[in-house]
């Protein structure tokens, strides 16, 4: 059951991480195409996670366990490499 919330929970940390800068990026002024392209997409991430949430029933469904496992995993790595850019300032 819970296996919907963390499944959409980390597509919508993912959206974050990846929009956050690029809106961040737009907003001081930085525009270029993969700039907006990356800030719609963490939009779009957004806006899927919570429709998924809120439209999918959590007892029908399924996701495997190594996919969910990928997934988590992949936002861990992509928090860290937010992070690390953030502190290091590129």
């Amino acid at each position: 059951m819970e296996d919907l919330y963390i499944y959409t929970g980390s597509i919508a940390v993912l959206g974050v991480l990846l929009g956050g800068p690029a809106v961040g990026s737009l907003i001081a002024g930085d525009r270029s195409i993969p700039i907006l392209l990356t800030a719609i997409g963490g939009g779009g991430m957004l806006v899927t996670a919570g429709y998924n949430s809120l439209r999918t029933d959590p007892e029908e469904f399924t996701v495997p366990a190594i996919g969910l496992l990928l997934l988590v995993a992949a936002v861990c790595l992509t928090l860290i490499g937010t992070v690390l850019s953030a502190v290091s300032g590129v």
